[in-house]
């Protein structure tokens, strides 16, 4: 019969470094990765000083005092950009679409829509009853007749919170409404209202409502610096946090010179700043303008004259002529050329 080895009992040492070890590998917690540009607890910390701040000057501020006409708070993602955002003058806003909505349950809504898809005050009027989260809804027509003056644009300037109108308006809207809508927080956004057979359609126009509910927008400037609202100091930090980081991914990162944080009426707090202002493109546009200018200085040498002379002259009249000219450029030449050499050793 073949023999059979007894298995060997583990001695209680091993057992105890084993179970040590699984302990340690169970207690020890795994290293947080950020994949985000700014680190949380960047953010995190600028959120807190603002909110301090924006209390003491409350605290301070009386109420004839003017200082806060604009809601304090209010917070904002200030974008400082390498190169100007826009080369002419934008009027259609920039949508981000953000995982938290930072407008209020009761946010008035203005809709304004081209007079073909709603000809009757029925037809209107349904429109209206459908549409639970707008409030009015203004035809072309009837926002050129009635509104045309800057008096009755400023009032329904402050009757409601937020603008949409049908995106086939988009030239007419800086005509219609005006300067005091586009140099404002309050920039009409664009929305489509029609279907796939150009039909006025009921569920696309809800679902585009609720899109730009949760989202924020901007218009391109012909600079390089944009503010961007992100929501309300009186929010959860995580929300803003993540608002913060939504609008930072919109961006490409190699455009950038810095992101800040602010309110109306804060200071703006840095929560990055780039290490390269120029990149490889930058530097290479540098290198033809002169290598551009170099040509034109080598063009420039020598007259259209003098280069006659050049072809045509015999040496002693070349010599007379221009002999002083071509000697300096012998000695530049001569001691380019001598550098090269000496770094070469």
């Amino acid at each position: 019969m073949a023999k059979t080895r007894s298995k060997s009992k583990p001695s209680p040492v091993a057992k105890v470094t084993k179970v040590t070890k699984a302990k340690k590998q169970q207690q020890e917690p795994e290293p947080e990765t950020n994949t985000t540009l700014i680190p949380n607890k960047v953010t995190t910390k600028a959120i807190s000083e603002l909110v301090k701040f924006t209390t003491r000057e409350q605290e301070k501020s009386t109420k004839k005092d003017s200082l806060f006409e604009e809601d304090p708070s209010k917070l904002y993602l200030t974008i400082n950009t390498k190169k100007y955002l826009s080369s002419k003058p934008q009027f259609k806003p920039k949508v981000i679409t953000l995982p938290h909505s930072i407008h209020p349950t009761d946010i008035r809504i203005c809709l304004i829509i081209r007079d073909e898809l709603v000809k009757t005050n029925e037809q209107l009027e349904s429109l209206e009853t459908e549409l639970t989260k707008v409030d009015q809804i203004l035809p072309g027509t009837v926002l050129k007749k009635d509104y045309k003056n800057f008096e009755k644009r400023r009032e329904l300037f402050n009757q409601y919170d937020l603008f949409l109108f049908d995106d086939a308006l988009m030239n007419l809207m800086p005509s219609l409404l005006g300067k005091i809508f586009y140099k404002s927080n309050k920039i009409p956004v664009p929305v489509r209202v029609v279907s796939g057979d150009k039909e006025l359609s009921l569920v696309t126009l809800k679902n585009q409502v609720n899109k730009v509910l949760t989202s924020t927008w901007y218009l391109p400037p012909m600079g390089n610096i944009v503010s961007i609202n992100i929501g309300n100091l009186n929010e959860e930090v995580e929300k803003l946090i993540d608002n913060v980081n939504k609008v930072v991914e919109s961006f490409d990162v190699k455009t950038i010179k810095s992101f800040m944080i602010k309110t109306d009426v804060s200071p703006a707090l840095p929560l990055y700043y780039t290490d390269n202002l120029f990149d490889e493109e930058d530097l290479a546009k540098e290198e033809d303008k002169k290598e551009d200018v170099e040509d034109e200085e080598e063009v420039d040498k020598f007259t259209s004259f003098e280069k006659g002379l050049l072809e045509l002259g015999d040496v002693e009249t070349v010599t007379k002529i221009i002999g002083k000219k071509l000697n300096k450029e012998q000695t530049k030449e001569s001691k380019s050329k001598g550098k090269i050499t000496k770094k070469k050793k």
